[in-house]
């Protein structure tokens, strides 16, 4: 009976390790920074991150939010943006070295996710700014708060929702997984512009709106999208 404990082979038969992804030690870290962030996150703020990744799909949820306060205004906000950027930042570098994006190859991983975090950062500030000139030009200024707090939802919604698909493409390799988050994105987005235009849909002119959908919404995604992968 003790045999079974002090004589035994395990079957390694058929083993391959080329066929083992190489495993980079910082994406790696950089993972593991991005899900600690996000636990720190959860034990702190567990109340508000859970009715902030709801509130996206349900109205009574967003209500609750909006009488938390000027959530924008607050350390929670700081922290999950930070983690939303840290997310995305590590997505598009995946996406831009799986592509062998000559700038990415160029790069080395904390050079290039330092410059994707500060871009991601300065462009998500950027669509603030044109929320306040919108509801400045066509004098919509109480859809200021409702569009931006919506567009943080989004934007944390989107990243939570991305990290476990970058985990399975970072440790198996598979990248099409990543084709499969797309499809995801594209259904948050969906949702989102939903939520926007009802807002306030008595006072929006959808012309205006359809404006500023092109030029705030689309285009910089597009824009992203063709340096990722083109430059």
């Amino acid at each position: 009976m003790l045999e079974i404990f002090t004589q035994h082979q395990l079957a390694a038969g058929g083993f391959n390790v080329d066929k083992v992804p190489p495993l980079e030690p910082w994406p790696t870290i950089l993972l593991c920074a991005s899900l600690l962030l996000f636990t720190l996150i959860v034990v702190h703020f567990r109340r508000k991150i859970f009715l902030l990744f709801r509130s996206l799909y349900s109205a009574r949820h967003f209500s609750l939010i909006l009488r938390e306060g000027k959530i924008l205004q607050e350390r929670f906000f700081l922290f999950t943006l930070l983690f939303d950027v840290m997310v995305f930042a590590l997505g598009i570098m995946v996406v831009a070295r799986h592509y062998h994006n000559a700038f990415a190859m160029k790069c080395s991983v904390p050079l290039l996710f330092a410059i994707l975090f500060g871009g991601i950062m300065v462009l998500y500030w950027l669509k603030f700014l044109g929320n306040y000139i919108y509801v400045t030009l066509f004098e919509h200024p109480k859809e200021l708060y409702p569009m931006n707090l919506y567009k943080f939802i989004f934007i944390t919604d989107a990243a939570v929702l991305m990290f476990p698909f970058l985990v399975i493409v970072l440790f198996t390799d598979i990248f099409a997984f990543f084709y499969v988050y797309i499809s995801v994105f594209l259904i948050l987005f969906v949702i989102f512009l939903y939520k926007l235009m009802k807002i306030n849909p008595g006072k929006i002119n959808l012309f205006n709106f359809f404006i500023y959908f092109c030029t705030l919404e689309i285009l910089p995604y597009l824009l992203l999208a063709k340096l990722t992968v083109m430059i």
